[in-house]
């Protein structure tokens, strides 16, 4: 059974605020009061002589306005007559005393303003108030480095509405700087406190999602644990480097678990095997790519591997898989050697000039400087210019402020981890069928890639791809929906016709069809015009964006 106390926790921001002002303050309002009771009574104690000359006292009435302007010095004079010796004299003490009182509360004041825990407490009150007034679908980012900046600003460009989540001060008061088109509720703190999230709309009913995407597979695989038990409805999507938390997410029911290494790994195997569906696979996944850009042309012989961590291990096993030789280079090799003379380890520092000329060998084709430091892999790149060209060279970053240094570095491919993440998550969440597509795709061969990639190029030509999926339901394709429930055939090619349009055909390509049966999934690829659909059929389709645009507008009639 869940505590009650815990239900209420991010509810009660407000109220902690509130006592924990009135706390704080209780000592110098205890000292306002007793100064100011003091000079009241004091006041309707003193006698005082009217023009007359008899001896009258101030009420209580009279004390208290007078002890009120004279605590802020404004001075209006002596009421209602004319004050005695004894009264000045006690004026002169009041006006010390409610003086000095003021000014030890106002630095009270300012003092609990400036408290840490205080200005947390307005800072998630804050936060909480900014979710609250988001009244549409929306995502909550957990984590707000490369990978976050740029998913939150692509989002957000596209009208979604994000919740951004990062321990680090300085990420959260980033995202008034980046300036989003919509605005962005920030909210600093742990993300795998459950408390946090909840302020952050976990138990939302418009939170449609859980992106976490901080830089420890710890806190993200608690995030997803803590989603699934308070939300289990929400979909959540985890980024993991360590194959060792893989399991830990699976069990915690991550609905899609990202690793940069290999989806890195696996594309540079799809450049070995299949060159021209890695062009498809960058138009497709990127948000500038089309698929005019030249096909690359990998080394198949030697490949020099400096680093060893997550990230080179990931691209050794590509590689090893694909059958081509490595090199790595690191102070501390492995301990256990990859079998065979193909693969070998020097040790020593990548950075130095004499362990790369050992490494860089007649057979060596390509370099990786793939160290954890953005410096060491710039250096070791300057380091390899005597050979550069013969040698395709790749550089790790993990730092996008040294983006301009690593493109002036002439390095033939930069791989930034954050990219890569921040790529599969918006591919996961814009067409989520991609994935499924790009899976089935990698079993096909370089001819059937070929000639995808020049249907692609005479059908979309410069423009920019981008990918959109088509369910045949009543909301998404009314028209379509109707005419089969009304026993009509319809088939694929119906989808790229534009009936507003004397039947002109939509310059687009569908990629995948997905049919969910009774008998199961059927999945058919590069889908043909006359593909027959049916009710609930998802068909992938890519085109440039007016493509889009029109399809969506012949579709809904």
């Amino acid at each position: 059974m869940i505590d009650p106390q815990f239900k209420r926790s991010a509810k009660d921001v407000g109220g902690h605020a509130f006592f924990v002002l009135l706390r704080r303050l209780r000592q110098p309002l205890l000292v306002l009061i007793w100064v100011y009771a003091v000079s009241v009574l004091g006041f309707t104690l003193v006698p005082g002589v009217d023009p007359e000359g008899r001896t009258w006292r101030m009420s209580f009435l009279q004390a208290f306005y007078f002890v009120s302007f004279l605590g802020t010095t404004i001075g209006l004079g002596e009421i209602p007559y004319p004050f005695s010796e004894a009264q000045r004299l006690w004026a002169t003490a009041s006006i010390y005393g409610t003086v000095v009182a003021w000014l030890y509360g106002i630095g009270a004041l300012f003092s609990v303003l400036q408290d840490p825990l205080f200005r947390r407490i307005l800072h998630e009150k804050s936060a909480e108030m900014g979710v609250k007034r988001l009244k549409e679908p929306f995502i909550i980012l957990c984590g707000y480095d490369d990978a976050g900046y740029r998913v939150c600003r692509e989002l957000t460009e596209s009208g979604s509405r994000i919740v951004v989540v990062d321990i680090d001060q300085t990420k959260v008061d980033r995202v008034d700087v980046d300036e989003h088109t919509v605005p962005v509720p920030a909210l600093t703190g742990d993300a795998s406190d459950p408390r946090i999230l909840e302020i952050a709309g976990l138990c939302d009913p418009f939170c449609s999602g859980i992106l976490a995407l901080t830089g420890s597979d710890q806190v993200n695989t608690k995030i997803g644990l803590t989603a699934r038990l308070l939300n289990p409805g929400v979909p959540v999507l985890c980024a993991a480097r360590d194959h060792g938390w893989h399991q830990h997410m699976a069990v915690a029911g991550v609905d899609h678990i990202i690793n940069p290494f290999d989806t890195f790994a696996e594309r540079i195997g799809i450049s070995l095997r299949t060159p021209s569906l890695h062009v498809i696979y960058e138009a497709l996944t990127t948000q500038s790519g089309t698929a005019m850009t030249k096909v690359p042309q990998l080394p198949r012989n030697r490949w020099v591997l400096c680093g060893h961590d997550l990230f080179t291990r990931a691209l050794r096993r590509q590689l090893d898989a694909e059958g081509i030789a490595t090199t790595l280079v690191d102070k501390s090799p492995p301990p256990q050697s990859w079998e065979g003379e193909e693969h070998r380890d020097i040790a020593g520092a990548p950075t130095d000039p004499s362990v790369l000329k050992e490494a860089i060998q007649e057979d060596v084709g390509a370099l990786v400087a793939g160290t954890k430091v953005d410096i060491d892999n710039l250096a070791i790149v300057l380091a390899a210019s005597p050979h550069r060209k013969r040698l395709f060279v790749v550089a790790r970053q993990e730092q996008r402020r040294n983006a301009n240094v690593f493109k002036a570095s002439g390095a033939d491919l930069v791989v930034l981890s954050g990219y890569v993440i921040a790529a599969e998550v918006l591919r996961q969440l814009r067409a989520p069928l991609l994935s499924m597509f790009l899976r089935r795709a990698q079993d096909e061969s370089e001819a059937w890639a070929t000639d995808l990639l020049d249907r692609l190029r005479t059908t979309v030509g410069e423009n920019v791809l981008e990918s959109w999926t088509v369910k045949v339901d009543a909301a998404s394709t009314p028209q379509l929906f109707q005419a089969l429930r009304a026993g009509h055939a319809l088939s694929v090619g119906r989808l790229l016709t534009n009936a507003d349009s004397n039947d002109e055909r939509i310059r687009a390509v569908p990629l995948f069809l997905l049919r969910e049966s009774p008998k199961g999934r059927q999945k058919i690829l590069l889908p043909g015009d006359d593909v027959a659909l049916s009710t609930g059929d998802k068909v992938l389709v890519c085109g440039s964006h007016a493509s889009r645009v029109r399809m969506q507008a012949a579709l809904l009639g």
